[in-house]
Order: C-alpha cells, then structure tokens, then sequence
C-alpha cells in the first residue's frame, strides 16, 4: 500500500490603500480526491501609524490622538476615512510617551464616532470630558 501526500505552501501578501497590509500562508493538502485547505494569518500591520495630540494624521490608517482635557471631540484629520470605512476607537492610557502627553487614567468615558468627510476627516466624541490630562486613544480604520 502506497499512501501519497503533497503540500503546497503559498504565501499571498495583499497591500490596500491606506497601506494596510496583510499576508497569509495557505498550504493545501492534497491526499487523492479528499483537498483541504488550511489558513494561517501571519502578519498584520499597517505602513503608517499616526502619532498626534491634536488630531492631524496625514493618510494615516491607524494612529493615536487625544481628547484635550475639558473637551468632548477630537477630529482626526486623514484622507483614508472613506464613505464606508469602520473606525474602531480605544481609550488606551499608556500612550502617553507615544504622545508626549500625561494621559487621563480614569478610564469611565465611551466614544463614538460621530461625523465623517470622506477623504478628509472624521470625528470622535466622548461621553464625558475627561478632567485634569487628556484622553488618549487609539484609532484603526478598516476599508
């Protein structure tokens, strides 16, 4: 009895705008007319990460910024928000260096986002001014 097995290893790397970019390794098993195909994600990462207090972040698709204390909004100004972008938003206090700012660590607020300008920008607002140092956050736009 002779038993027969062949892999195929492919690594497919995708690049979208905004510069998102993705790689996967699919290897396929082919054991006589019974195929699998198996995916594993190895990498995912973006070409441009924005670091920015006040908001303004080029063309970058994910990035830091912060909400002023006293203040409920911030508007991220991107050319990669688009019409139908998600925009994950995260409070994240230990940014801090990353911004060279002391961020608030009473972490209580929601966030939403509440307006978008293709191309241009969009919005953030929170539910509660944060008091004494600025919120800090974190933003993934997914196109």
């Amino acid at each position: 009895m002779r038993c027969t097995k062949a892999w195929l290893l492919t690594l497919v790397a995708v690049s979208l705008v905004g510069g998102t970019s993705w790689v996967w390794a699919i290897g396929v098993t082919t054991p006589a007319a019974n195929p699998t195909m198996t995916g594993t994600l190895l990498t995912i990462g973006t070409l441009s990460n924005c670091s920015s207090g006040g908001g303004t972040c080029a063309s970058a698709v994910a990035g830091s910024v912060s909400i002023a204390a006293a203040a409920t909004t911030v508007t991220v100004s991107t050319t990669a928000v688009t019409a139908n972008s998600q925009i994950v938003v995260q409070e994240d206090s230990s940014l801090g260096t990353k911004l060279a700012l002391t961020c608030n660590t009473t972490i209580v607020r929601t966030y939403a986002v509440t307006t978008r300008t293709a191309g241009t920008s969009f919005v953030i607002t929170t539910s509660a001014a944060p008091v004494t140092n600025p919120a800090c956050l974190s933003y993934l736009i997914v196109n």
